[in-house]
């Protein structure tokens, strides 16, 4: 089986994987306060996964590019399904003194999951053959996305009326599922590209970020969404406190579970918008407009009201403009990247663009909490805008602000750059692309 098929049948599989690892990662943290009562190490589970996913990437990408598509996909499913078994084993025995366990599989998980995210994104290129991929994208980040709405209740669901020890065992099966449909599905070879093979994954995560830097075009690109999202990062506690401290009493968790939902429904939407507008709307109005939109419903009319059903309207249209604009983004990445080195630049360009997240994040909380909180200067300017509510600090409705009126300065540099308008027409076909047949030979992630 190869190409669109291929295609399909690979997706699909991984649809089902990623329901049971957003139930497995829901029931991870009510396994771990439940049986430990403690937020640090919650925050150290977090913390441990992000340096993988993020600090890590682009050495994952690397090595992912020495060797063949599917043999790494293969790999990383089967190295996931005996992490999720021995999570299972320590479920059932008990958290305890098991938490040192618990922090290296954590980080051996998002190793593999970065490894098997890279990898698949530089497989579409090679299984899709359309000019632009923004629609194919779209497809991909809806089946991505589904098993956020549904992957908690199913999580909810076992822990509560079966087992913990269960959702483990269940995303175990989904992950030797998947490597099952890998094993029936068929790469084209990829090209020959005359270079030495070697495996180097430091100098091959150097060489990606290397080569985005070379690009000026795709650095500029790049560099815009790092302080896109140095902007999130900066909100992301922000908000969260805003909804619960603006809501009424007895009102706040409902609250903040209404909008995270329509956060996670605002992804589907946008998924389904990308698929339908891919080919009828220029690239650059996705891309510059989701972030400027984004900016100004999903941040700054959240805080000029205590509305509730505001607060929904905000996060969904924030959620959907991000979609809008990621599928376009990675289409444009897949179609200027040589094939053979795309997941190396994928691992690059995701830490180009989250590496200053965390940071961010925890800064975000302590300005919230404390300079700007403090200051009276901003007391009185909210106050004369109208934007000074009871119960809210100061300092969380300043943050939003600022995180708002960042993301959309860069969204209008980026709707008038000269960049974006170049990278969002598709390039023409190249002559790799126009004969998938050409053989392999010693290709480097260099």
């Amino acid at each position: 089986m190869i190409g669109h098929q291929a295609f399909w049948v690979l997706w699909g599989g991984q649809l089902v994987s990623l329901l049971g690892s957003t139930a497995a990662s829901f029931a991870l943290g009510l396994i771990v306060y439940a049986e430990t009562g403690n937020v640090a190490v919650l925050a150290l589970i977090t913390g441990v996964s992000t340096f993988g996913s993020i600090y890590l990437a682009p050495v994952c990408g690397a090595v992912a590019d020495y060797f063949d598509r599917k043999p790494t996909a293969l790999f990383c499913n089967v190295a996931l399904a005996l992490v999720a078994s021995i999570l299972a084993w320590i479920a059932y025995l008990g958290v305890g003194e098991r938490v040192p366990w618990l922090l290296g599989l954590v980080f051996v998980s998002a190793l593999f999951n970065t490894g098997l995210s890279v990898t698949l994104a530089a497989s579409v290129r090679e299984l899709r053959s359309e000019a632009n991929l923004t629609r194919v994208n779209g497809v991909t980040s809806l089946l991505e996305n589904g098993p956020i709405v549904a992957g908690p209740l199913l999580g909810a669901a076992i822990y509560a009326f079966l087992a913990p020890a269960l959702i483990f065992v269940l995303d175990a099966s989904t992950f030797l599922l998947c490597a099952l449909v890998v094993l029936f599905v068929r790469w084209p070879p990829r090209p020959a590209t005359g270079r030495t093979l070697r495996l180097r994954p430091f100098a091959g995560a150097a060489a990606g970020l290397a080569h985005i830097w070379r690009e000026r075009d795709l650095r500029t690109l790049q560099l815009s969404f790092a302080g896109v999202n140095l902007f999130n990062g900066l909100a992301i506690a922000a908000m969260t406190a805003f909804v619960v401290s603006a809501s009424t009493e007895g009102k706040d968790a409902w609250n903040l579970a209404a909008v995270n939902v329509a956060g996670a429904l605002g992804l589907l939407l946008g998924s389904v918008i990308v698929f339908a507008l891919a080919t009828r709307v220029d690239r650059r109005w996705l891309i510059a407009g989701g972030v400027v939109c984004g900016a100004l419903v999903g941040r700054l009319l959240l805080v000029v009201t205590v509305i509730p059903v505001i607060w929904v309207l905000a996060y969904t249209v924030r959620n959907l403009c991000v979609q809008a604009s990621n599928a376009p983004l990675t289409a444009i990445w897949q179609e200027r990247v040589p094939k053979d080195i795309q997941a190396t630049v994928f691992g690059a360009r995701r830490l180009m663009g989250q590496g200053l997240y965390p940071l961010a994040v925890l800064v975000g909380g302590l300005l919230g909490a404390g300079a700007l909180n403090d200051s009276a200067a901003v007391e009185w300017v909210l106050t004369t805008i109208g934007l000074a509510f009871a119960g809210v600090d100061s300092g969380i409705t300043a943050v939003i602000l600022i995180a708002g009126a960042g993301e959309l300065i860069l969204g209008l540099v980026l709707l008038t750059s000269k960049a974006l308008r170049k990278l969002t027409h598709a390039p023409e076909p190249s002559e790799d692309d126009s004969d998938p047949a050409k053989a392999r030979t010693n290709p480097a992630p260099t």
